[in-house]
């Protein structure tokens, strides 16, 4: 088996849900382009997943069709893991991925995962990955990125922790006011692509139950712009990966503004 390497944040046994930090510190992940395939068991998107046990590559439920490797993303704990999620291939949005348990999406665990019930797979070990756009809007253009994870500037979480806090008080039947960004405009946007911490929604439910926790969550993306290196159809909001409180089991979903 692959040596996994040590991931620098620690599970909080505080954690009782969804929307508790139980893995701090928050990680932003910077996305790193590579000149060869990433063979280790690390943090990355696009490529090809590097199993930890027998391949467990995922079908669509609704097309009978392989789903879209995009990443493998550390699991702390003992032993360590890794969490791999594969989403359908669909441009168009009309795949259910924003549905957690639909089978158009899929967030594995190896070693010692358990495969969701509504999920098929094939023992095959590789298949289609994660794209960006190239000379054309239909040029699908494999990537493979190395995922660095670093601490987040301080100004700027300050700023995701405020929209947090705002989200978690309308959650509750209550109205935060955050003072308006037009007002601060030298405060940093926040990143949406990080690992532990808070979750950070769009809209203000969570659409998953109480018994999972926060693992990270990965913003969407239309893959043409230089500075958008994959293309994620996420209805230009975030997808959240979530882990069973064994780490043995995974829900992943999506939503938008």
């Amino acid at each position: 088996m692959n040596q996994l390497p040590p991931v620098p944040v620690a599970l909080q046994p505080g954690s009782t849900g969804p929307a508790d930090a139980w893995l701090l510190p928050r990680l932003q992940m910077q996305f790193r382009a590579v000149s060869k395939p990433i063979g280790a068991p690390v943090a990355k998107l696009g490529g090809q997943p590097v199993w930890l046990e027998e391949p467990t590559w995922p079908l669509s439920r609704p097309s009978n069709t392989p789903m879209m490797f995009v990443g493998q993303f550390p699991v702390p704990g003992d032993p360590p893991r890794l969490a791999y999620l594969f989403v359908a291939d669909d441009d168009a949005g009309l795949a259910e991925s924003f549905d957690p348990e639909a089978g158009d999406n899929a967030l594995l665990v190896q070693p010692g995962g358990r495969i969701p019930p509504f999920v098929d797979v094939t023992t095959t070990a590789t298949g289609p990955c994660l794209w960006r756009r190239g000379a054309t809007w239909n040029d699908k253009v494999p990537v493979e990125l190395a995922i660095d994870l670093t601490p987040l500037n301080p100004l700027a979480e300050a700023v995701l922790d405020a929209e947090v806090a705002r989200q978690e008080a309308e959650r509750a039947g209550a109205i935060l006011h955050l003072p308006d960004p037009d007002e601060a405009p030298t405060a940093p946007l926040p990143p949406y692509s990080y690992l532990g911490g808070k979750v950070h929604l769009w809209q203000p439910s969570l659409d998953v139950d109480a018994s999972w926790r926060f693992l990270f969550q990965l913003d969407g993306g239309e893959g043409h712009e230089p500075d958008d290196p994959y293309a994620l159809n996420f209805g230009g909001g975030s997808g959240y990966g979530f882990l069973s409180e064994d780490r043995r089991e995974g829900r992943f979903y999506w939503d938008c503004v």
